[in-house]
């Protein structure tokens, strides 16, 4: 198992604090899953921060290839032959100062991208600039100076960003507060045309390598795992009691975090060696917690190992282990788990929880690009799905359970103002997942054409929670031919066959648009075998054109009695 304290020692001096360029070159290297190829168009040097990332994605495994533009202040040859996974717009600013008003020089690169958007959906990142870049800029308020002109642009940058789909910010000026010196060399300018220092080009490293490259490209992480003693605050609970644990400033911090990570949509859960009425009573009295008892979507505290554990969490989550970051301060309990479940991410937990706070703050999987709507309501969703559990064991019979949960199904059909919320799904759903597509925002907006697709948008709710958005079905249609390209349910959803009752609803409209036939993509992943084992009740063969008339018979059969109410959005 040395592979897996290579890993996390690794992850202790890149991600805890902020490594020298001597732990960077020092790095052990680590083995990669997936190479990517990003595209740089640039009017400044790229490689001095390319050159450090490889140490930090893999962490996550993967390998990244750069391709590099000429120097061309005009950017004439954007995207090169289109080739990448993604695409860097890397621009120095101050080329435009003098030439163009901010808003200018956000519609002349507008003009450009959109021309790069007509050949590819693939993401596009662009940078804005630090406001101030040296320290005799504090001398001359933002109006008098320059820095007027940036801000100006960075407000004009964000604007373009929301509007603009699979599109993501290289936020210069965010990182520029967080460097402890000058985020600007003169020195490094004079000699290779590179304006930034030495810990911005760090900064810049980590951030484009753990945080915009895993959320292009990887699915979020579902849910942490969390040790007690000696993480989530100082001292032994069983030994101690819950008023003598010591709850220091760094811990208080790392629970304001995974409070932060909670409302942000990640479940928080408990796996640790202690007896269930301690741990309860510890989050009911101390106050000075910022976790309470509610914030943990499940808890297993008990003496079992913690891989039987996580295994239960995963359980009563609905979610695959891979899905997981389980996180401990005792390396030899992160060893047994990465010998039971090698698929479950580690992370080590230090004494000090600053530390452990600033590793989470860089762990690759934790960052969010957008909004999640149902972040919220999703612990409430999963702890009501542990009572309808106890509802179901209670029932006469599994019909009567579904009728006594007064499900509502709604559906949305080719609404794009749904288009976000199915382009989150389809980055984040892995279970119940028939292709793994993994759309782009472009393509779910493409999606929305009603004249070629049928993009079907599914919610619930019942007596328990509103689940809000949980499926969705998108199909492309030419003439009386289908095909299913997109096909995904939230775990949190599972175990009801709302996903057959809404299937059978996709299925009748297709036919009323007169479809005869429907080719259904599927892949054979990881931890999608819940899709592809519901989607053998109803086809023997998916690689061949179903009959739709035959298949609507078969799924209709399966769920003719299911007490479900159904209703369609305009």
């Amino acid at each position: 198992m040395n592979h897996v304290l290579t890993y996390l020692d690794l992850a202790d001096s890149l991600l805890c604090s902020t490594p020298t360029r001597a732990q960077i070159a020092g790095s052990p290297k680590l083995a990669f899953r997936q190479t990517y190829r990003i595209r740089v168009d640039r009017t400044m040097p790229f490689e001095f921060i390319a050159n450090l990332m490889p140490p930090f994605c893999r962490l996550w495994e993967a390998d990244v290839r750069f391709v590099y533009s000429e120097y061309d202040a005009a950017l004439t040859g954007l995207g090169g032959d289109m080739q990448a996974d993604a695409f860097i717009i890397w621009i120095d600013w101050r080329v435009y100062l003098k030439s163009m008003t901010a808003q200018e020089a956000i519609h002349w690169l507008n003009e450009r991208i959109q021309k790069l958007r007509a050949a590819t959906n693939k993401p596009i990142w662009v940078n804005n600039w630090p406001e101030s870049l040296v320290e005799t800029d504090t001398l001359f308020s933002f109006s008098a100076s320059d820095r007027g002109w940036f801000r100006k642009l960075n407000m004009h940058i964000s604007e373009w960003i929301e509007r603009n789909t699979d599109c993501m910010l290289i936020d210069l000026a965010a990182l520029a507060q967080g460097c402890s010196e000058p985020f600007h060399d003169y020195r490094n300018e004079e000699i290779s045309n590179y304006p930034f220092s030495n810990e911005a080009t760090i900064l810049l490293s980590r951030h484009l390598s753990v945080h915009l490259l895993p959320a292009a490209f990887a699915p979020r992480l579902k849910a942490i795992a969390l040790d007690l003693d000696d993480t989530l605050y100082n001292g032994v609970l069983g030994e101690e009691g819950p008023e003598t644990v010591l709850l220091t400033e760094g811990h208080y911090l790392l629970q304001r975090l995974l409070l932060r990570l909670k409302q942000s949509g990640i479940m928080l859960t408990l796996c640790s060696r202690n007896e269930e009425q301690d741990v309860k009573a510890l989050f009911e009295k101390r106050d000075d917690f910022p976790l309470k008892w509610d914030d943990f979507a499940a808890v297993c505290a008990n003496w079992r190992t913690k891989a039987e554990n996580l295994d239960r969490l995963a359980q009563i989550l609905n979610i695959d282990p891979s899905a997981f970051l389980f996180v401990d301060d005792n390396p030899a309990e992160l060893l047994k788990m990465a010998a039971a479940r090698p698929e479950v991410h580690l992370f080590r937990a230090k004494r000090n929880g600053r530390e452990t706070m600033k590793g989470l703050c860089h762990y690759p999987g934790l960052y969010q690009l957008h909004p999640d709507d149902a972040a919220l309501s999703r612990t409430a969703d999963i702890q009501a799905n542990q009572q309808r559990e106890r509802i179901r064991h209670e029932a006469s019979d599994y019909n009567a359970y579904l009728a006594s949960l007064k499900m509502r199904i709604t559906v949305y059909e080719n609404d794009s103002s749904q288009a976000r919320r199915l382009y989150e799904l389809s980055r984040k759903t892995n279970q119940f997942n028939l292709a793994l597509r993994r759309m782009t925002e472009s393509e779910v907006n493409e999606a929305m054409d009603i004249n070629h697709y049928l993009c079907v948008a599914v919610f619930l709710s019942d007596v328990l929670s509103d689940s809000g958005l949980i499926g969705a079905f998108i199909c492309r249609i030419e003439g009386d031919q289908a095909q299913l390209i997109e096909t995904l349910f939230s775990c949190r959803a599972l175990g009801r066959d709302i996903e057959t009752v809404a299937f059978a609803w996709v299925l009748e409209k297709l036919a009323a648009r007169g479809v005869q036939h429907l080719q259904i993509d599927t892949i054979q992943g990881p931890r999608n075998a819940p899709a592809l084992d519901w989607l053998k009740r109803f086809v023997d063969d998916p690689s061949k054109p179903q009959s739709l008339h035959e298949l609507l018979k078969r799924v209709k059969a399966a769920c003719r009695d299911h007490p479900a109410m159904v209703e369609v959005k305009a």
